[in-house]
């Protein structure tokens, strides 16, 4: 149980430091802050979605420190383990994805973005591994928190990341064109296709 303590609290602590590395990495090889929430062209509700959304994740700084604290409700080991597995190996994909995604890196949907496109490492294969470890980590707090607020909570966030998803696909279709739509074509949303389509 210390152990699970532990963890939520370097994942508490590590992810915010994770995502301020990144914005300061961004902000000088841009020359402008990546944060571009709500200037999508997609029309207002779309743009409040964009902006009011990221406050959903909130929600599980918030669990981790609970977990942390020692107040949330553990699992039995052996489901608490697997939950940990998942938790760690989602952290990582996201984290490491972050970097990876280089100069095309954003949060939210910025309409100047018209020259990069990640495909290199987890991209490759998957086209939102950053979602796609959020997921995975997701479905871990979940099995490590037996609680129906976790479950909730991990419903209603994973349908707001397969919703952003949706939308960034558009508007990098969009904004690539054939290139994207061949790339999307060998690539899977969140896992890597069985089968890849023609490049």
């Amino acid at each position: 149980m210390a152990f699970t303590r532990i963890a939520f609290a370097l994942l508490f602590l590590g992810a915010p430091l994770v995502l301020a590395l990144k914005i300061r990495q961004q902000r000088r090889a841009l020359g402008r802050s990546p944060v571009v929430l709500g200037r999508s062209s997609e029309g207002l509700l779309a743009r409040w979605f964009e902006r009011l959304g990221p406050f959903g994740l909130l929600f599980w700084p918030a669990l981790w420190l609970w977990i942390a604290l020692g107040g949330a409700p553990l699992s039995e080991p052996p489901l608490r383990s697997a939950g940990l597995v998942l938790v760690a190996a989602g952290a990582a994909l996201t984290g490491s994805s972050i970097f990876l995604m280089g100069r095309a890196w954003r949060i939210g949907i910025d309409p100047e973005n018209r020259s990069e496109l990640a495909e290199g490492g987890p991209y490759r294969w998957i086209r939102h591994p950053i979602y796609s470890g959020f997921l995975v980590m997701f479905v871990g707090n979940a099995l490590v928190v037996p609680h129906p607020v976790v479950l909730v909570g991990a419903v209603l966030t994973a349908a707001g990341v397969v919703l952003q998803a949706l939308r960034e696909e558009r508007h990098l279709q969009r904004t690539f064109g054939d290139r994207y739509a061949r790339y999307a074509a060998a690539t899977g949303r969140f896992a890597p296709r069985l089968r890849r389509g023609r490049p």
